[in-house]
C-alpha cells in the first residue's frame, strides 16, 4: 500500500470513528434529556460535540484537498490558472456558488471576471470534475475520485 493510499484510509478511519463517536454523543444526549437528574451533564456532552466537530472540518478539508490533487495533475488543469484556482478553492471551502467561487479566485489571483470563472467551472462539469447542484442558486463541488 502506498503512502498515499494510506494517507487516504486514515483519514477515512479517523472520519468514520469520528462518525461514531457523535452517534453516541447524540445517544447520551437523548438519554440525558429524557432523565431530569441527569440534567447538569447535557452541558458537557455538548461541548465534547462540540470538541469533535472541531475536528471533523479539518479531516473533510484535508479529504478534499487529497482528491483535488489527483485533478490538479491533468494536463488540461495544471496548465489553466483559472481552473486550478477554482479547484483548490473548492477543495478548502467546499461547494460554492459561482459569486462565491470568483470571489476566491480573485483573492487567489489578484483578478477575476465572472463571466471567465462561470465558463470555466461549465467546461469542468462537462469534463466530469465538478458536481452541479440543481438548487435555485446553483452550488458546485469536486466529484469524489474513488479507487484511485
Amino acid at each position: 500500500m502506498s503512502r498515499e493510499e494510506k494517507s487516504t484510509s486514515n483519514t477515512e478511519e479517523l472520519s468514520k470513528k469520528l462518525d461514531q463517536i457523535i452517534h453516541r454523543l447524540d445517544l447520551l444526549e437523548r438519554l440525558i434529556m429524557e432523565r431530569p437528574e441527569y440534567e447538569g451533564l447535557a452541558a458537557a456532552v455538548q461541548l465534547t460535540r462540540v470538541g469533535i466537530g472541531m475536528y471533523g472540518e479539518p479531516l473533510k478539508i484535508a479529504s478534499r484537498l487529497k482528491n483535488a490533487e489527483k485533478y490538479l495533475r491533468q494536463k488540461e488543469i495544471a496548465q489553466d490558472d483559472i481552473s486550478r484556482c477554482v479547484i483548490q478553492a473548492l477543495a478548502v471551502k467546499g461547494a460554492m456558488n459561482i459569486s462565491a467561487i470568483t470571489r476566491q479566485v480573485a483573492a487567489m489571483r489578484g483578478k477575476a471576471s465572472r463571466r471567465i470563472v462561470r465558463g470555466r467551472v461549465e467546461k469542468l462539469v462537462k469534463q466530469g470534475t465538478l458536481l452541479k447542484t440543481q438548487e435555485r442558486i446553483p452550488t458546485y463541488q469536486l466529484i469524489e475520485e474513488t479507487g484511485q
